[in-house]
């Protein structure tokens, strides 16, 4: 399942950056090369490559010999950190590179590949969680949250600052961090669900601007809900703008 599902993102980082070149969307948006998912695809294949027994043994020894009784629920909260500045940023007078209603229609169609893949995979793999709670560990659904959060965070301020961009990635990767020392995650799911929140996040950026040539959409509208998937529940938060 692992295997077929990376040569699928594959298939998807080349096919997607590719729909750009001939269309009269926004120029704003980005047409993507293959480069930008080296990164993200070596996180899934370095994934892919400790999730065996071995390692899995090797991690619950150091967890248990040193962070057996660490628990905290932080974790559960600044995954949502990046989301929260890719909005509130604007809010307090640093301008993004597109308006609330193009960030809006990003985080939708980022959030539906992010919690569609990471539900897809939970639901087929059934691996059990480190601390044996349940049988839907891999991936991470809070780092992959994380990492896409950050990665839209990055492409719409870094040009400002790379302070925003290194802020989201340091924030997306103490979520991943957390999940570990909480037992609730393999080293193989976090580095998984990274690499699916960052490969998310860029592919918004093709597959955003192509719907909305081809639907006619018009920024008029300031709400929307955004899915998340939080490794237990799917839900939605909803977005408001006000003008």
């Amino acid at each position: 399942m692992t295997k077929s599902f990376f040569i699928f993102l594959l298939h998807l980082c080349i096919l997607f950056p590719s729909t750009g070149q001939n269309t009269s969307y926004d120029s704003t948006f980005s047409n993507h090369q293959f480069k930008h998912f080296i990164v993200p695809l070596t996180l899934i294949g370095g994934g892919i490559a400790l999730n065996n027994s071995d390692f899995k043994a090797k991690q619950t020894e150091f967890h248990d010999k040193n962070f057996s009784g660490y628990r905290t629920k932080v974790d559960d909260f600044i995954q949502y950190a990046p989301h929260a500045a890719v909005f509130g940023l604007d809010w307090v007078g640093v301008k993004s590179k597109h308006n609330f209603t193009d960030k809006v229609g990003l985080m939708v169609v980022g959030g539906i590949l992010t919690v569609g893949t990471v539900t897809l995979l939970k639901s087929t793999t059934n691996q059990v969680r480190p601390d044996g709670s349940a049988d839907n560990s891999f991936p991470s659904g809070h780092t992959a949250n994380a990492f896409f959060g950050a990665t839209i965070l990055a492409k719409e301020y870094a040009d400002k600052s790379v302070w925003y961009a290194i802020g989201g990635y340091s924030v997306a990767t103490a979520t991943g961090v957390l999940r570990i020392l909480n037992n609730r995650h393999w080293t193989s799911d976090v580095l998984v669900g990274a690499g699916i929140g960052i490969i998310s996040g860029e592919l918004a950026y093709s597959i955003y601007p192509w719907l909305k040539d081809k639907l006619g959409i018009r920024n008029k509208k300031n709400i929307a809900f955004v899915p998340v998937y939080d490794g237990i529940s799917m839900r939605a938060n909803v977005v408001i703008g006000f003008n």
